[in-house]
């Protein structure tokens, strides 16, 4: 009797479960604009500590190497406290300081070359536009046809134009002037949230420790001690795909617009006197694009040879064949130097982690799509692994672990691979010294008894 009412009060809870879920799903639903509305009030109400947090989390490898450095310089000072508190500020505000000055670095690279290249446009424009008018009339007036069909043209869109300005164009102007004014208070905000990230930043880097151990204390105070093990490796899991792939992809960009402006130089130094684009502001392009994954390298390819095919046709062909040669060069040699197998994942999914993050949060999404997926790509495979060790399917595991290695079994396999390696080296080296020690013993007994029969 009483297993049959536990089963009812079972089955009713269930139940009472199952009807408010699929009542608060229905509300969320309902009022999904309003909760988009206050979820966007929230980031931005948060966007200062937002910037502060990832301004922090890039510059905490360079903070810890430079605490490393300074603890060996400053080994002579003897308080322990003392000799933290200023090792800790040097490394913080130094490590701030080098962000500042790389970032001041590239905007002066930029922005004037990107003025002289606009300047550059403006006053080659007018030429260009005489050219195509030149052609247009040469090509209407030895082809009436054609002049016919492009007169009726140009009556079609004189008077869409004519009904566009006398209707639309007040409007679109106001429209134009309030989003400019939104676009210039949204430039001074942004400058604002910059200027509080860097603050909330630099008290992140100065308490990253004892926060990571704050971290830590509640994890083991919340789970019990295998579980607060397991979100601790994620966690750990998580900082290596990230950092990873973030540094590595800039090291990359680095690199692949360095090899770009040496080869835009080569094209400068064989075609003197030439009306050119900027090698710096073309490879600068070329560099930032190739951040995002997969897609970053056409968007890059498209804009540069867009901008260089107005100043010079013959740069844009030779932009356009040196660009694909070094995109395959950092495809199959430089990438996988740098970034290895950082993330896990299949090109497929990368591709998905792309389009799915990039249309929810547009060029960031792009940027850290890919690594943020691999962490839940990662979460779910453990899932899995995790069921089928429940249901005695641990042997489906391991013949899909054999036969798709993913980076860690790689990895520890290359380890194993080393290992055995070098334990086969000391066993050789072993079997020659006994060989050797063998070989002197009977040496010895040889010449003792040399000796004793001569004796």
């Amino acid at each position: 009797m009483k297993e049959s009412i536990k089963k009812y009060l079972v089955l009713s809870f269930c139940l009472f479960i199952s009807f408010a879920l699929a009542i608060i799903l229905f509300f969320l639903l309902y009022k999904i604009d309003y909760i988009k509305s206050a979820i966007g009030h929230i980031i931005r109400a948060m966007m200062p500590f937002i910037i502060g947090i990832v301004l922090a989390y890039i510059l905490t490898p360079l903070c810890n190497l430079l605490e490393r450095t300074f603890d060996r310089l400053f080994k002579k000072i003897k308080n322990p406290s003392a000799r933290s508190r200023i090792i800790s500020s040097l490394s913080v505000f130094l490590s701030i300081i080098i962000a500042i000055i790389l970032v001041y670095i590239i905007l002066m690279v930029i922005i004037p070359h990107l003025i002289s290249s606009i300047v550059r446009l403006i006053n080659i424009l007018p030429a260009s536009a005489n050219r195509l008018i030149d052609f247009l009339d040469h090509t209407l007036t030895s082809h009436p046809e054609i002049r016919e069909n492009m007169q009726e043209i140009i009556d079609e869109g004189y008077k869409a134009l004519q009904n566009w300005l006398n209707n639309e164009f007040i409007k679109q102007a106001q429209v134009f002037a309030s989003g400019l004014s939104t676009s210039i208070m949204g430039f001074f905000t942004a400058l604002f949230n910059i200027f509080v990230g860097v603050i909330v930043a630099i008290y992140i880097l100065f308490g990253r420790k004892k926060m990571a151990k704050q971290a830590k204390l509640v994890c083991y105070s919340i789970f019990k001690e295998d579980t607060a093990d397991k979100i601790i490796d994620e966690v750990e899991y998580t900082d290596e795909v990230f950092k990873g792939f973030i540094n590595g992809k800039l090291l990359d960009a680095i690199i692949i617009s360095i090899i770009c402006y040496i080869g835009m130089m080569i094209f400068r130094w064989f075609s003197p006197g030439a009306n050119l684009m900027s090698e710096i502001l073309v490879a600068v392009i070329v560099g930032i694009f190739n951040i995002i994954p997969f897609f970053g390298w056409y968007i890059g390819l498209f804009l540069s040879a867009l901008l260089i095919l107005i100043v010079n046709p013959v740069q844009c062909i030779y932009f356009v064949i040196f660009d694909f040669i070094l995109q395959q060069i950092d495809g199959n040699i430089i990438g996988p130097k740098i970034l290895g197998n950082t993330t896990g994942i299949s090109s497929f999914w990368v591709l998905f982690a792309i389009f799915l993050f990039g249309d929810i949060w547009g060029f960031a999404g792009m940027l850290i799509g890919v690594p943020l997926f691999a962490v839940i790509y990662h979460l779910i495979t453990n899932a899995v692994f995790a069921g089928l060790d429940k249901r005695g399917q641990r042997e489906m595991e391991y013949e899909y672990r054999d036969e798709y290695p993913d980076k860690d079994t790689i990895k520890q396999a290359k380890i194993d691979e080393k290992e055995a390696r070098r334990q086969e080296r000391a066993m050789k080296k072993q079997a020659k010294e006994l060989e050797k020690e063998i070989t002197e013993t009977f040496k010895r007994n040889d010449k003792n008894k040399d000796n004793k029969s001569e004796k």
